[in-house]
């Protein structure tokens, strides 16, 4: 797309002469979604996103004066800027409506910086769903761009660029060319990494549980043993064969007597309404999409799409948020369509309230949820690609169950004692479905046959038997559960987890295998090259405190250049120790990858060297023996390239 296509077609002289009101957006498609609800009376342009960053071939910033960076037109953008500046010339007034978080923030400020305007002179309207009635209400009531969501977005890019400027270039230098380190990217491939060795490091464990098998109407069912003289079963229990058979034997001498059937009715509260991070959770785990492919598609939603004769609409709310808070008009649209579509006993009594999980959660954010339950998934889907149809189906399906009433399980459980030992078994029943008419969970339903008995009844065993089974290891992270993992540590922000990711596969640190992400040789190595000598930079605790430390900011409670010092102050000393000390890791690095072993041709030791296609073990002995082999396989360079395609499109994709 050319850069005039890109900020819209070319103006006719009517157009420059009648001053009209100049909007600013990130992309065409939000452009062309607000100028078809304002009207011919607003000029609504696209700014492609961020128009204004550091330097891309240099620091960019001066720590002599305050931390101040030195912002340039991106590479590519002046064209854009030009227009927008000219346009901004004859304009009656200014709008910023980028995106309502602090990047949306900085992007206005940056434009009007570049175009030549005050920034506190420009009006800033944000609004968190593309409605009409949505963008005219924010129209009629702009206010200034916040100066702390800005600084709190420049300290995170300061931050990121001092250690990312640092950092990179000493692995690079050392290790390998092309490698990068980043304040939140290294602690999440350690989180993975560590994952990986605590696979490596686990020794399975053998274990007994005994089981007594029933005979019943139509077959026979199961009870496990689930308490011996009074405690609780585990899998220390019979932790030999040996153990299970003495307890079996003993069991075989007595009866299986129900000694307490109890019944009880249990409600299942629905889900909360998506956030960004639990959005991206269930589009990796429910339909396959990296946390970067849900991204640009909820993006793409929100910005709007074409329906036909009804136009161009936003079909769900802001994707960047970490509030559940729902809008009251949104609840009561949803009450009233779901006991049109279900019944009024699907209407719980009083709207739901759902509280964040996390402190800093801005709850005057909503979650996401659609911008009208009116337009169900069946209505919409034609005029969707299908992987927009499935995510706007999951949004839609997530919102409507949150606000229905829980579902109702009766539970009948029944223990049997023989002696010292306690069996249980429970059959459940689902009496009224609630939420999960709509967003399906599963039930075990149990034992069919446990109503059948009272107690003090004699249960007919046909055997008594023990089964031998296997403590596991912990499973390697998915995209879902390390975005869970981040969220739990407080590590980033939920706009963060899907670029973090996404790095961590193209740097070629990270594969994904069958969903889950395998630490390849160089990310492991780079993991521990860092841990040892930046162990604060990598500790989870502290990244979460440097994330408390810019919200602060962004409340206005903390100052930007105050958060920087203490930060610099810090890590100045730690690197200047890790530069010098650094030059001596490559003997550890090439014995991590060699695993120990020797030159296979002559027995001399391999040693660590760079060539064309990145790091590759070599023997010492060069030139006497020529014995080379690669860190990583031409497969992973290819991988590599295909990962960092993908992910431009995807931005690219982003800003359309």
């Amino acid at each position: 797309m050319g850069y005039n296509t890109a900020i819209g077609c070319a103006l006719s002289h009517a157009d420059i002469a009648m001053e009209k009101p100049l909007v600013i957006v990130e992309s065409p498609t939000k452009a062309r979604t607000i100028s078809r609800i304002m009207g011919p009376g607003y000029l609504v342009k696209a700014s492609m996103g961020h128009v204004r960053d550091l330097p891309e071939n240099r620091f960019g910033v001066d720590l002599a004066r305050d931390f101040a960076p030195e912002y340039r037109v991106i590479p590519g953008k002046q064209k854009i800027v030009s227009e927008l500046k000219r346009l901004a010339q004859k304009a009656s007034d200014i709008f910023m409506a980028t995106d309502e978080d602090r990047e949306g923030e900085a992007i206005a400020w940056h434009t009007a910086v570049a175009i030549g305007r005050d920034p506190a002179t420009v009006r800033r309207i944000a609004f968190h769903e593309i409605t009409p009635e949505a963008v005219r209400s924010a129209f009629r009531a702009p206010r200034e761009i916040s100066m702390v969501l800005v600084n709190a977005q420049q300290a995170r890019r300061i931050l990121d660029r001092i250690v990312g400027y640092s950092l990179s270039p000493l692995l690079q230098r050392h290790l390998q060319k092309g490698l990068s380190a980043g304040r939140v990217q290294s602690v999440a491939l350690r989180l993975i990494v560590d994952r990986e060795k605590e696979i490596e490091a686990f020794v399975p464990r053998s274990f007994w549980v005994i089981l007594a098998e029933i005979e019943a109407a139509g077959g026979t069912f199961v009870l496990p043993l689930v308490s011996l003289d009074g405690r609780p079963v585990n899998d220390e229990t019979f932790p030999s064969e040996e153990s299970a058979a003495e307890a079996l034997a003993l069991l075989r001498q007595g009866t299986l007597t129900v000694s307490r059937i109890s019944r009880q009715d249990r409600t299942q509260s629905p889900p909360p309404p998506f956030v960004t991070s639990t959005l991206q959770q269930e589009g990796n785990t429910r339909l396959g999409f990296s946390s970067s492919k849900t991204m640009a598609i909820a993006q793409q939603l929100y910005e709007g799409v074409s329906l036909g004769d009804e136009g161009s609409a936003g079909l769900i709310t802001y994707m960047r948020t970490d509030s559940p808070s729902v809008a009251s008009q949104a609840q009561a649209q949803a009450f009233r369509f779901i006991a049109r579509t279900w019944g009024s006993e699907y209407v719980p009594d009083r709207p739901p309230v759902y509280r964040a999980r996390l402190a800093t959660a801005q709850e005057a954010h909503e979650a996401i949820r659609p911008t009208s339950v009116e337009r169900t998934p069946e209505k919409v889907r034609r005029h969707l690609t299908p992987d927009q149809a499935d995510l706007y189906e999951l949004v839609f399906r997530r919102f409507v169950a949150s606000q229905m009433t829980p579902a109702r399980i009766r539970t009948l459980s029944l223990e049997a004692e023989n002696g010292r030992a306690a069996f249980r078994g429970e059959k459940n029943e689902v009496v009224f479905p609630g939420f999960t008419a709509v967003w399906p969970v599963r039930f075990d339903a149990g034992i069919a046959a446990l109503d059948s008995y009272a107690e003090g009844d004699t249960l007919p065993v046909k055997e008594y038997r023990s089964e031998r089974r296997q403590t596991r290891p912990p499973s390697r992270y998915t995209e879902a559960t390390l975005i869970r993992a981040l969220e739990k540590h407080g590590i980033g922000r939920p706009s963060t987890y899907a670029p973090t990711i996404s790095t961590l596969i193209s740097r070629g640190y990270v594969s994904v295998q069958r969903r889950f992400l395998v630490p390849e040789k160089m990310g492991r190595a780079v993991t521990e090259i860092l841990v040892k000598f930046f162990p604060d930079l990598l500790d989870p605790g502290f990244t979460a405190r440097m994330e408390d430390e810019l919200d602060s900011i962004a409340a206005g409670e903390a100052n930007l250049v105050e958060v920087l010092r203490r930060f610099y102050d810090l890590f100045k000393p730690v690197f200047d120790r890790a530069s010098a000390g650094m030059r001596n890791e490559r003997a550890l690095v090439a014995s991590f990858f060699s695993g120990g072993r020797s030159c296979p041709k002559c027995g001399g030791a391999l040693v660590l060297r760079s060539g064309t296609y990145g790091a590759f073990l070599g023997c010492a002995a060069y030139p006497s023996c020529t014995y080379t082999e690669r860190v990583a396989s031409r497969a992973h360079h290819t991988r590599h390239r295909s990962a960092k395609q993908k992910h431009r499109a995807a931005v690219t994709r982003k800003v359309r």
